[in-house]
């Protein structure tokens, strides 16, 4: 791209964010719109949304081209008070179908910059937002939005808002929930829904001019709402709407009730705990939701990490699997994080020169490339510039991140304690597949030396074992070609499943990549698993196979004590290709100097993952299971600098991956052919007669 194509697109950029917006007159506004002129109803013409024309008193108004005209086609007069009658009528007519508009006349909203109350007008992001909410409900489906936040641009604000104008403009006894983290959060957001009422003239909603709307308790709840008018004694029921309250800890008022439209907010900061998830509480409440048209159910949050609902309730929604559509508002699309630039045809150079540069120019703190990563994206130079300048504020670009996420990637990968980043796991898992093949290596019997015989290979869909790639029979033997890892579960409620991975190492020879082409996942008794991976070792050309020893070597596992000898001396009585360590000090000073199995502990752990971080960074190795990738997500540091997975999942695919591919870099030779021993020539037989 030339330096003039650049500086064409940013002004195209700008231009389409800085448009004019004006909801009173339609202009720049969302939907799409025909232009209407009504002489003495105002004295501009005005930008209609197309489904408001279909309108009986709208076609005749445009049709008369004035109030005074309609009056006196439709009255017979035109008094003061027919006029009054047809404009809020009009008024109404446009509420319904102007989001926009009815939320810029009739909403007023804190001012961010302090002062007075001020009218809600959309910005940018919540014009995008609404133009999102729109869509699904003028195709006449149930509106289902899950919602990634970055910073505070009014989205929650929007929500509530567009939730209230569907309960006061289009359905009566729509009944709404908001359940946040916690009560305050809760009040807030409902808090903006009485400001709203209090501003709200009656005659909107049918009701006469005179009265105040509010919110009642009802039925003596103080977490159930419904709006009334009146006093003392003399309370009406102006509507039956009935907004109810909740929190995460505390949401038992929304559940089994008859709710039409729910609000769950800040999603992510929802923690398990025993006997309750995030996915129970939604599930429990949204159940009663009519998949019928303008019911709402909007998840939103601030991202906190890839190991929560919120996580894969968000990329279900981004991958088409779920109902609800992903929507995420970048950092250089809010109005105010821009930067003025005094040469942009210098600025514009300066990006395309370091388009490529991994290291940071001059005056900045991070690679060339990246800022070429947020033109790609789609920001203008001068949020760029803004970016440049605001990234000083913080000593790691990872902060940074946090807190300004430039897509809904970057939001997940700088929240929470992740071990892998989340973009390095995108690329990983472009060579992820299904398997061909599902089955079990089996031998003449399950365990013993009859288990390493007749060693074959059966289909079977409801297995254990995923292959991705069969032995291959070469007519050349190749050395240290396959490694086997084995990852033992524990046996209790929560334990983790256990794992045999099988590595390919063949390419290896030539420069290639180690690439997974099996994996049996599981549970089984431990000595049972033994002679399972010994099997599938065995199967792929007597195997390297390292197994994990620390749970069968640990004495409160839930077993019968320490029988780490017991099995491995069984399989190495009949396997030979076992790995063998460093005995540990204890066991050198009995004399004995090797041990089978690979032991992690506070040594040799962090070496295994640093090194399986750095594979996963620069793709070393090809991966085919998806399943590992999920681990991956959800694989955290904890308080005190240990690794694990986060609550409620399991890291025994991280880890015979984690130990195998150590093993694979650094403590197995290279994959050789073996050239065959020359054949020797037959001695002549000796005999009497030779003599």
């Amino acid at each position: 791209m030339s330096i003039e194509k650049l500086v064409s697109e940013d002004e195209r950029r700008v231009a389409e964010m800085r448009a004019s917006f004006d909801p009173i007159t339609g202009e720049g506004s969302v939907g799409k719109r025909k232009k209407v002129h009504i002489d003495d109803l105002y004295p501009y013409d005005m930008l209609l949304p197309l489904p408001m024309l279909q309108n009986k008193l709208v076609k005749l108004l445009i049709k008369a081209g004035s109030i005074q005209s309609f009056c006196l086609d439709r009255y017979g007069e035109c008094t003061t008070e027919t006029r009054e009658k047809v404009i809020r009528e009009f008024i109404r007519v446009r509420c319904r179908h102007d989001f926009p508009f009815y939320a810029y006349a009739y909403n007023e909203i804190k001012n961010k910059e302090g002062g007075k109350m001020i009218h809600f007008r959309l910005s940018y992001p919540q014009r995008y937002l609404l133009s999102i909410l729109e869509d699904i409900r003028l195709a006449g489906i149930p509106i289902r939005i899950i919602l990634l936040k970055a910073r505070q641009w009014g989205g929650s604000t929007l929500v509530q808002l567009y939730i209230a104008w569907i309960q006061l403009l289009h359905k009566e006894s729509w009944y709404s929930v908001i359940v946040a983290q916690d009560g305050s959060t809760s009040r807030k957001i409902k808090a903006m829904y009485s400001k709203m009422l209090e501003k709200l003239p009656p005659w909107l909603i049918g009701l006469p001019s005179d009265v105040q709307l509010a919110f009642t308790p009802y039925e003596g709840s103080q977490l159930d709402s419904i709006i009334t008018y009146g006093k003392g004694t003399n309370i009406t029921t102006a509507r039956d709407t009935v907004i109810t309250v909740g929190t995460y800890n505390n949401p038992t008022s929304g559940r089994g009730g008859d709710m039409s439209c729910v609000h769950y907010s800040e999603v992510g900061l929802w923690e398990d705990t025993d006997g309750k998830k995030p996915e129970d509480i939604i599930r429990s409440i949204s159940s009663s939701l009519l998949m019928a048209p303008l019911t709402v159910e909007v998840i939103e949050s601030t991202a906190n990490g890839m190991s929560n609902f919120f996580y894969r309730a968000y990329q279900a929604a981004k991958q088409g699997k779920s109902n609800r559509r992903a929507v995420f508002i970048p950092w250089f699309k809010i109005e105010k994080y821009t930067r003025p630039i005094a040469d942009k045809q210098a600025f514009a150079k300066w990006l395309l020169v370091n388009k490529d540069n991994d290291n940071p120019p001059e005056g900045c703190l991070d690679a060339g490339k990246y800022y070429w990563h947020l033109w790609t994206l789609g920001a203008t130079m001068e949020a760029i510039n803004w970016y440049i300048f605001k990234r000083k504020d913080y000593i790691d670009h990872q902060d940074m991140m946090a807190e300004f996420p430039s897509d809904d990637v970057e939001a997940f990968r700088n929240s929470g304690k992740n071990v892998f980043s989340a973009y390095h796991l995108d690329k990983l898992k472009e060579t992820c597949r299904e398997p061909l093949y599902v089955g079990e290596v089996q031998g003449d019997s399950v365990q013993g030396k009859q288990a390493l015989q007749n060693i074959h290979f059966v289909n079977d869909h409801n297995a254990c074992l995923k292959v991705w790639m069969l032995p291959q029979d070469l007519k050349q033997k190749v050395a240290n070609r396959y490694l086997v890892s084995v990852d033992i579960g524990g046996r209790g409620k929560k334990a983790d499943w256990s794992d045999i991975v099988v590595i390919d190492r063949y390419w290896m020879m030539y420069g290639g990549k180690p690439e997974v082409v099996a994996e049996w996942h599981g549970h089984i008794d431990h000595d049972l698993l033994a002679w399972k991976a010994a099997q599938i070792a065995k199967f792929y050309e007597n195997a390297k196979l390292v197994i994990e020893s620390n749970t069968i070597e640990t004495k409160d596992n839930d077993t019968d004590g320490d029988q780490s000898e017991l099995i491995f001396n069984r399989i190495a009585d009949h396997y030979g290709n076992l790995y063998i360590r460093k005995a540990s000090e204890a066991k050198i000073a009995q004399g004995i100097t090797t041990e089978y199995g690979f032991h992690t502990n506070r040594k040799t752990k962090p070496m295994i993952i640093s090194n399986l971080v750095a594979c996963v960074r620069d793709t070393s190795y090809i991966e085919r299971e998806m399943e590992a990738i999920a681990e991956y997500a959800v694989y955290e540091k904890k308080e005190g600098g240990s690794f694990g997975a986060a609550e409620g999942y399991h890291d025994d695919r991280v880890m015979a991956r984690a130990i195998a591919l150590h093993i694979c870099f650094s403590e197995m030779d290279l994959p050789a052919i073996v050239k065959p021993k020359p054949k020797q020539a037959k001695k002549a037989t000796i005999t009497e007669a030779t003599i």
